[in-house]
């Protein structure tokens, strides 16, 4: 090699181009790596909301169960909290 080709190799000029590469790299990886981040929290919270579906669903059901086997009890429970919540409220306003 001839001492000018080694001194641009050297210096900051001949750097400039490699620093940019490197830089298009990373910000290529980092984008890479926010989309399949994106991606996992998507299908996190799909599943987590297939889950809560399925327990809502689920508690209704029981719920359906308990005042076919238990009008009276259900109608009391529904009456005794409507009569609480009415009298939090009433304070209140």
């Amino acid at each position: 090699m001839t001492n000018t080709a080694e001194a641009k190799k050297h210096s900051p000029e001949g750097t400039g181009a490699t620093a940019e590469a490197a830089n298009g790299n990373l910000t290529g990886r980092v984008k890479e790596q926010a989309a399949e981040t994106v991606q996992q929290a998507q299908e996190q919270i799909g599943a987590g909301l297939q889950y809560s579906s399925g327990e809502l669903q689920r508690v209704a059901s029981q719920g359906r169960a308990f005042v076919k086997e238990n009008p009276g009890l259900a109608i009391a429970g529904a009456l005794g909290a409507g009569v609480l919540l009415g009298l939090a409220m009433h304070s209140r306003f």
